[in-house]
């Protein structure tokens, strides 16, 4: 039913483009977002790394992971992630003035010291959306944070065949911005899957409502899962 009620938008949506310039103004939205969670489990911890790994690539379209040396006893409290300006300070401190807020945002590293596992993780949809994510897990004496940093770029100008494929993306699969939280959901509910894990939302912005990965996995996004991104 639900697929049947995206092709008469899509037949509504059609309709429209004969009032759109051939050539629109290009307009992109770009949202920072990132999220805390504890994780407590039995499962030591390439069996954790490995769940981590097997639910990251369910929803992106690339992603590469590596799994740094760190020694000695893990700490009393979890690490987190650091965002670093490649351009403040020092002889490039003025081209960094010169970018937007966009483009400052696009530049920006995430340096994840101390943990035990690092992934960077792309889902792309042409013309749509262009999701890039870093997740980082530190471990603690208690368990492991799983820190995620996101950066989150919808097209929403161009001309009409920007538009038209934006259309058709939202007819099959729904609104890009709901797949930014499933992309997350689904990873920490592989992870509770297979290693019975205890998980906890700790912080984030947008924030997380309820504990949507004890849900069951659907192939679209529900409605818990839209939730954080409508704050």
């Amino acid at each position: 039913m639900h697929f049947f009620n995206r092709i008469a938008a899509l037949s509504a949506g059609l309709a429209m483009f004969t009032a759109v310039p051939v050539q629109a103004q290009q307009a992109e939205r770009t949202k920072e977002l990132y999220h805390i969670f504890d994780i407590r489990t039995q499962a030591n911890r390439q069996e954790l790394i490995r769940a981590l790994t097997d639910g990251i690539n369910l929803n992106a379209s690339d992603s590469e992971t590596v799994t740094p040396l760190i020694r000695g006893t893990p700490p009393a409290q979890a690490g987190t992630f650091e965002l670093v300006d490649p351009f403040a300070g020092g002889r490039l401190g003025g081209f960094g003035a010169l970018l937007g807020a966009a483009q400052q945002a696009q530049v920006k590293q995430v340096q994840c010291d101390g943990a035990v596992w690092i992934a960077n993780a792309k889902r792309r949809i042409r013309g749509s959306q262009n999701l890039r994510m870093t997740m980082c897990l530190f471990p603690y004496t208690d368990g492991y944070h799983l820190d995620v940093y996101g950066l989150d770029t919808e097209d929403r100008g161009g001309g009409i065949s920007r538009r038209l494929g934006r259309l058709i993306a939202g007819a099959v699969v729904g609104d890009p911005g709901d797949w930014t939280n499933k992309t997350i959901i689904d990873l920490l509910r592989t992870v509770d899957r297979q290693t019975n894990a205890d998980i906890n939302y700790v912080e984030g912005q947008p924030a997380f409502e309820g504990r949507p990965w004890e849900e069951a996995q659907q192939v679209m996004p529900n409605e818990e899962e839209r939730r954080a991104n409508e704050d």
